[in-house]
């Protein structure tokens, strides 16, 4: 699936999720890959004579017209297909105004990324969207142990998300003397508590990352030796030690020296998607203090550098909501662009202000287009490839809070 059909597939699951019924209304289907449509069609027919008993007027109403509209979109699919697309589908209908006086019946349909894994049918205050939120999470899992004489953390990576799964403290004293015990005795006393307290690190990774069978790989860090000693003790499973993939330096074992393993192992990880991230924002971070990195930020000015067909790679946030809205003013007839976090609220601050050209109060919205999707055409127009950027990361959080959530890598800079 392409970067613009997965941003389309993302901001379609949450309009729908900010969708509900004033009762059980919302309609959800669910239909596999290549199962018999007309079993579907015969399934929603039943549903319509059931609906009938439902006792809210207004409910039944409802009901009834969203099963009509699931009924004649099939209809009319059938009618140029003979099965579902290869991932199945997934249709969605009912009353979305949220009120009773001017009930608005909408339907929506998609082919999911994924194979659609369940045949389903439920009318509900909500739509059903968990089977379709699932296709979304992370697929990529990496193991990560922090560890020195003295504490220890375990954490997983999901895609670009850190999780401390765990934190545990050693409880072994240092190495010198106490109350007057030889050296040797005390030195077999401490040697036999860091291995109970490694034997400890392991169990809790052992129960920790045997909840993700899917888990790529380990890496395994920390300052010192004991991550060494650790790995030499051979207390891993099997089947969790030969995913360890690589033992690196780092200077702290708790959630910052999780975040700092990450860092060391940009090279293990290059086929993960964090680090491909990183390696565009490190670049773009570089074209801030360098010429030699032909680098922009802003939505004019990225605007301007791909409609020249200048942008290598356009970062866009993963967070980043905006709109482009086209401004007429009824009196004089021109018109203006402007970009906004909130339509509704900016409509509402429109009819309050006077046209810049003639004064008068008739500004009125003409246009409206999604910021994301529009320099995602025009990204594709001129061959750029677009990258969204998580705010998992610094550089993220950076990207969206300092230059708007829109930079770009440039093949060469436009000037004026």
């Amino acid at each position: 699936m392409s970067e613009k059909s997965l941003y389309q597939f993302k901001r379609l699951l949450e309009e729908l999720e900010g969708k509900s019924g004033r009762g059980t209304e919302l309609i959800s289907v669910y239909i596999p890959p290549g199962y018999d449509l007309s079993k579907v069609m015969a399934q929603l027919r039943e549903e319509q004579g059931t609906a009938e008993n439902i006792k809210s007027k207004t409910t039944r109403k409802n009901v009834l017209g969203a099963l009509e509209r699931v009924i004649q979109f099939l209809r009319t699919y059938m009618e140029t297909n003979r099965a579902t697309p290869p991932n199945g589908m997934v249709i969605f209908a009912g009353n979305v105004a949220g009120r009773e006086d001017n009930p608005d019946i909408q339907l929506y349909w998609i082919e999911p990324p994924e194979p659609v894994p369940i045949r389903l049918y439920r009318c509900d205050q909500r739509f059903v969207l968990e089977p379709l939120k699932q296709m979304l999470e992370p697929k990529e899992l990496v193991g990560l142990i922090t560890l020195d004489g003295k504490e220890a953390t375990i954490a997983l990576l999901k895609g670009k998300h850190l999780e401390v799964l765990d934190h545990l403290y050693s409880g072994v004293w240092g190495k010198h003397s106490r109350g007057g015990q030889s050296a040797r005795r005390f030195e077999r006393i401490r040697e036999y508590a860091m291995h109970e307290y490694m034997k400890r690190v392991a169990e809790a990774a052992t129960q920790a990352f045997g909840k993700f069978p899917e888990l790529k790989c380990i890496i395994i860090g920390g300052p010192g030796p004991t991550k060494e000693e650790f790995l030499k003790a051979e207390l891993l499973p099997p089947d969790l030690a030969k995913k360890v993939v690589a033992v690196l330096d780092t200077c702290y074992t708790d959630e910052y020296g999780a975040k700092e393993l990450l860092d060391r192992a940009e090279e293990v990880l290059k086929e993960l998607e964090i680090a491909k991230e990183k390696s565009l924002m490190k670049k773009f971070m570089m074209g801030l203090v360098s010429p030699d990195v032909p680098i922009t930020y802003g939505e004019e000015e990225v605007r301007k550098q791909l409609e020249a067909g200048a942008v290598e790679v356009l970062l866009l946030s993963e967070k980043l909501r905006k709109v482009r809205v086209k401004v007429r003013c009824g009196a004089c007839g021109k018109t203006f662009q402007e970009t906004t976090n909130n339509l509704d609220f900016y409509q509402k601050q429109l009819q309050g202000r006077n046209c810049p050209f003639c004064g008068e109060l008739r500004l009125s919205v003409q246009e409206a287009q999604d910021v994301v999707r529009e320099l995602m055409e025009i990204a594709e127009k001129f061959g750029s490839k677009v990258e969204f950027i998580s705010t998992e990361t610094d550089e993220g959080k950076q990207l969206h809070e300092s230059f708007g959530g829109i930079g770009a890598l440039l093949r060469f800079r436009v000037q004026g």
